[in-house]
């Protein structure tokens, strides 16, 4: 694929900070090739592709004979066989990247607004949750965290995202701000930042 020009020098395993920094402050449409190497990986899939496509444009690739439907409706914009042809692989990526750029949608809200510089965390984990949720680009399901900030092999576990949001909603209390969320039972839906105390906090 590089030899055709298509895809960048670095590739990033699911999970990875560095990857989900890059994809929240490119302007435009960010465009992810999520690379499916066999079918052991298919359990589950269509759940990560929905996770991911609220940042990003999602191609799959995915082993021979894999059912494109549930993917497709789960939100990636294609599904491409693994084994397809390297050229026409590549000539598909390009396509859909063409067709990115010519939409005429609204920008994504900037991930890292002036306004909310000074907020962020020095530690790089911390950093990426703050440029999801501080986006507010869409409300986000906590199991769709879970996906996103675990591993390909296993999701992060509810607790862990919940002390990580925690600390986070911490730092953000010491500048006046706070998480918006609401909390029911087994979900937990987060709506971005907002001044003042949390939604939950506000009942009480």
């Amino acid at each position: 694929m590089r030899s055709q020009h298509v895809l960048p020098a670095l590739s990033h395993t699911w999970g990875s900070a560095q990857a989900y920094g890059v994809l929240l402050r490119q302007a435009g449409t960010p465009l992810t090739v999520l690379d499916v190497p066999g079918p052991q990986w298919i359990e589950g899939l269509e759940q990560r592709v929905h996770a991911l496509s609220n940042i990003s444009s999602v191609v799959v690739l995915v082993p021979d004979h894999t059912e494109p439907a549930g993917l497709l409706l789960a939100g990636a914009a294609n599904v491409i066989a693994r084994d397809t042809p390297v050229r026409e692989l590549a000539s598909r990526i390009a396509a859909e990247r063409r067709w990115l750029d010519m939409r005429h949608s609204p920008q994504r809200p900037a991930a890292d607004p002036q306004q909310y510089r000074s907020l962020r965390p020095r530690q790089y984990s911390q950093q990426v949750l703050f440029d999801i949720l501080s986006s507010g680009s869409r409300p986000w399901c906590c199991h769709d965290l879970c996906l996103l900030l675990g591993t390909a092999g296993e999701p992060m576990s509810r607790r862990a995202l919940q002390a990580r949001t925690a600390r986070l909603n911490e730092r953000l209390m010491a500048y006046g701000m706070s998480l918006d969320y609401t909390a029911q039972w087994g979900r937990t839906t987060f709506m971005g930042l907002i001044e003042g105390p949390g939604t939950d906090e506000r009942r009480r």
